[in-house]
């Protein structure tokens, strides 16, 4: 049984549940605050201390507090390093958009015990190239009967620009998926929030999509689709550890997946072609055999907003080279 419990608002009734004799559940919304100190109230968890004469009497276990966890010592007293378990849901669009990450590592660093657990303790990031399918480009083609792909074309050049947050269908994903970046929230500082990751995409073998042209072999890589996974893993969850997966290749969350849009759409081909010297490399006469990316993203000047930068090149099968002017994208 855990002494004390940090939490944000939503897990905090599931941490009295779980057995732990004091939960401090936090939230900078007035309104959530309010209506998590009701539920609380109603499921007869809520923290009240009774002051008698002669002692002081408390009941329930669930005590809110309306603010940042920044200023937590300024409405609770609670000692540095007495926490047992820090609990939150703090992950954003992308993971870090909007996320509190760095609230939750400055209440680890305060408060959290040598050896308390941080729930979720791990986050991976992911990426992979999704085809046209993923683009509004077979709508404008076929317009009630009106072809309107010049439409299109130009709402792909503007997507170029912006992060696009939306559900990927896993059939519209044309590469093999890449790591991007691990996180370890146990041993993480804050400054491992901002990175740069090469990573290189390989045609995925076998893919039949709206993007794949079968009779060459070629399959049009039309950008980049980022998600996360965050774990509760067997180092802090021995008897069920669990992974909060937002793949396309799983369930739909509210986080959907975050794409970036390349401006010019890359031809991949996993089999060799006879190419001239003088062609482009990722086109239909010269396909790549992959696509190396160099990704950073840093924490922007905006609160909690993030800045994404993105270094393009394919790779032709005899290793001449295309590289693209970087593409600089702000989810704010």
């Amino acid at each position: 049984m855990c002494s004390l419990s940090l939490v944000t608002m939503s897990p905090s009734l599931f941490a009295a549940q779980a057995g732990a004799s004091r939960v401090i559940a936090v939230d900078a919304s007035e309104k959530m605050t309010a209506v998590a100190t009701q539920i609380a109230k109603d499921n007869g968890c809520l923290w009240s201390e009774i002051i008698n004469k002669d002692h002081k009497q408390s009941t329930g276990v669930v005590e809110v507090v309306h603010g940042m966890i920044e200023d937590l010592e300024k409405s609770v007293s609670v000692k540095p390093h007495t926490i047992d378990v820090l609990l939150s849901e703090w992950m954003g669009y992308c993971l870090l958009y909007e996320s509190m990450l760095s609230s939750v590592l400055f209440a680890r660093d305060r408060w959290l015990k040598p050896g308390g657990a941080i729930l979720p303790d791990t986050a991976t990031m992911f990426a992979a190239g999704f085809g046209r399918g993923c683009t509004s480009l077979p709508f404008w083609e076929n317009v009630y009967g009106i072809d309107m792909s010049s439409v299109g074309k130009e709402l792909v050049k503007d997507a170029a620009e912006l992060p696009i947050i939306d559900v990927v269908d896993s059939h519209d994903i044309v590469t093999d998926n890449a790591v991007l970046k691990n996180f370890d929230l146990a041993t993480m500082n804050i400054e491992d929030m901002d990175f740069t990751s090469s990573i290189e995409l390989q045609p995925k073998s076998g893919s039949i999509s709206e993007s794949s042209d079968t009779k060459y072999g070629l399959t049009w890589c039309y950008g980049v689709v980022l998600w996360f996974d965050t774990g509760f893993t067997s180092r802090f969850c021995r008897e069920m550890p669990v992974n909060l997966s937002t793949s396309p290749y799983t369930m739909k969350t509210h986080w959907s997946q975050t794409i970036l849009t390349f401006r010019e759409p890359i031809a991949l081909s996993s089999e060799k072609f006879d190419a001239k010297r003088s062609a482009v490399v990722g086109t239909d006469s010269c396909p790549a055999s992959k696509v190396d990316l160099r990704i950073s993203i840093a924490r922007a000047p905006q609160h909690r907003a993030i800045d994404i930068s993105m270094e393009i090149s394919a790779v032709s099968h005899d290793c001449q080279r295309q590289v693209w002017p970087a593409q600089i994208f702000n989810l704010s």
